[in-house]
């Protein structure tokens, strides 16, 4: 039985370097899909856009802040002289402000996300052809997203090279 035992270490030993051996000139990469989508060009036109397009909504969220701040802090060093009616007055303005704020956010956040999709939507495949176009051209075996490594030395990273692809091929037209 000893024997036995033995013999099936010593074939599992020599099996296994020729079956877990990786190819010896296996060219590996890895690149942050996201990162590389959102610095784009076109990505980054589209952000200012969108910055562009909500900065009313925005600007009246930062008066509204300062505005319901300033209730407050007028209820918290005045309210104990205050009469209930002042206080309720005071209450009822800043509720209602307050709501005025929620909607505005909610109105942000929509357009948000949908700047998001379409951004996305349109610059998928761009990003899908920059990496095979480099797949093709580095010769690389495996391509991983960065995110699904522990660790990735520096020079593996082909995110900025995926971005200049994208941008030399007319995503920001």
């Amino acid at each position: 039985m000893k024997k036995l035992m033995k013999g099936m270490v010593l074939s599992m030993a020599l099996l296994a370097p020729s079956v877990h051996a990786a190819p010896a000139a296996m060219k590996l990469a890895v690149f942050d899909p996201q990162a590389a989508l959102w610095n784009t060009e076109a990505a980054q036109k589209a952000l200012m856009q969108f910055k562009s397009d909500i900065k009313v909504q925005t600007d009246r969220m930062d008066v509204l802040r300062k505005q319901l701040d300033q209730l407050s802090e007028n209820l918290k060093a005045n309210g104990s002289v205050m009469s209930k009616d002042q206080r309720d007055k005071i209450q009822a303005k800043g509720d209602q402000m307050y709501k005025e704020y929620q909607n505005l956010a909610a109105a942000v956040q929509e357009k948000n996300q949908k700047m998001q999709q379409t951004v996305i939507a349109s610059m998928k495949p761009k990003l899908d052809s920059a990496v095979q176009s480099l797949i093709k051209s580095g010769g690389y075996d495996l391509i991983v997203d960065s995110h699904a490594a522990l660790y990735v030395s520096p020079d593996l990273d082909i995110t900025k090279q995926v971005i200049e692809k994208i941008n030399q091929g007319g995503a920001a037209k």
